[in-house]
């Protein structure tokens, strides 16, 4: 008999009657270079210098966490946490339920 626990709910489940999802998420930081609309009229530039004055602006990142590689992770969930998941990926209805105002 194979089992697998929930990663969100914690509960343990048999594969044979009960279905287990994996969720695959892959983070990264996402680039884009400015490119100014005027260097696409410009015939006559080296295309060489502006790939090599763009690449420079973009790698002097200084922060080193955002050079790290980003590995996928699975995560294991049942069906009910599946759903909710499917429902809300970013988990937004969860923080609007925690926030509270004062009655002020």
């Amino acid at each position: 008999m194979s089992q697998f626990t929930c990663q969100c709910c914690q509960q343990v489940f048999d594969k044979s009657s009960d279905p287990c999802f994996v969720i695959r998420v892959t983070a990264f930081l996402e680039i884009e270079p400015y490119f100014d609309e005027t260097d696409y009229d410009d015939t006559d530039r080296d295309n060489l210098s502006v790939l090599a004055d763009t690449l420079e602006q973009v790698y002097p990142i200084e922060d080193p966490t955002l050079h790290e590689d980003q590995t996928p992770q699975d995560f294991r969930l049942c069906r009910d946490c599946y759903q909710q998941y499917m429902r809300d990926p970013v988990g937004r209805e969860n923080q609007a339920a925690q926030i509270s105002f004062s009655e002020n």
